[in-house]
């Protein structure tokens, strides 16, 4: 009885060397006498100037599909056109994203920036309005009689309000203020003493000190007054200075 199916022959070794041969270089692989090279996958486009048939790959992003005959442009899908557009204009959009990215980046920063000058601006016109005194003695809180020298220097700007307590408890001994930039020249009764200082721009009372934008200090050392020892202490920092500060909390002022 016949078969409905084709039979099969071998094909002979002339064609499968005549199919390597005409094969795409890209294909073409170091083949035996029974190789066979698979055809590039192809479609047929028509071009719409004069009506011949074309046969193409892949359509390319860095090549626009011409007529083999009138060398016109085939119509290929919508989105290949702006893909290919992309492609050559890649460098451009890259600088085009860098450039908004940093821009945003600024946008951001100016931003965060003018709020936290708003917030400090804020909290500065809720400070009360206190007039600021004069550089000297604030308080006396020892009643001892005052036998040594105390000198301190500071930086121009702002003001310096500076405490003298007894190492041993801690209880105040005297106060100074000190405008920024003067120099302080008074006299301290005996002891073992720590000197702590604020310091800020805008003078707010005993409680605020200096609002927000108050610094604390504390010298990291013990003074010890008497007849024969004074001192001189410069807040101001300086390369080769030997008075370290360590920074405290309010409560702790």
């Amino acid at each position: 009885m016949a078969s409905s199916l084709e039979s099969i022959i071998p094909a002979p070794p002339e064609a499968f060397s005549q199919l390597a041969s005409s094969a795409p270089s890209r294909f073409k692989t170091a083949c035996s006498d029974r190789c066979v090279v698979l055809p590039v996958p192809t479609r047929e486009v028509k071009c719409a100037r004069c009506g011949a048939i074309n046969r193409i790959g892949a359509y390319e992003l860095n090549k626009i599909p011409r007529c083999g005959k009138c060398r016109e442009a085939l119509t290929e899908p919508f989105s290949k056109p702006f893909l290919r557009w992309l492609f050559r204009h890649r460098y451009l959009i890259g600088l085009g994203l860098l450039n908004g990215g940093l821009l945003i980046w600024l946008v951001l920063k100016d931003q965060t920036v003018s709020n936290q000058q708003s917030t400090r601006n804020e909290a500065i016109t809720l400070c009360p309005a206190y007039p600021q005194p004069f550089t000297g003695v604030y308080t006396v809180d020892d009643l001892s009689d005052r036998v040594a020298p105390l000198t301190i220097k500071t930086r121009p700007g702002g003001g310096y309000f500076v405490k003298l307590q007894k190492a041993s408890t801690g209880r105040s001994v005297m106060s100074f203020y000190i405008h920024g930039g003067q120099t302080l020249q008074e006299m301290v009764p005996e002891g073992s003493f720590t000197l702590k200082y604020a310091a800020g721009n805008r003078w707010c009372g005993d409680d605020d000190l200096f609002g927000p934008d108050t610094t604390i200090q504390r010298a990291d050392r013990i003074f010890d007054f008497d007849e024969s020892h004074s001192y001189t202490v410069e807040l101001i920092k300086q390369p080769g200075g030997n008075l370290k500060t360590l920074t405290i909390n309010r409560k702790e002022f």
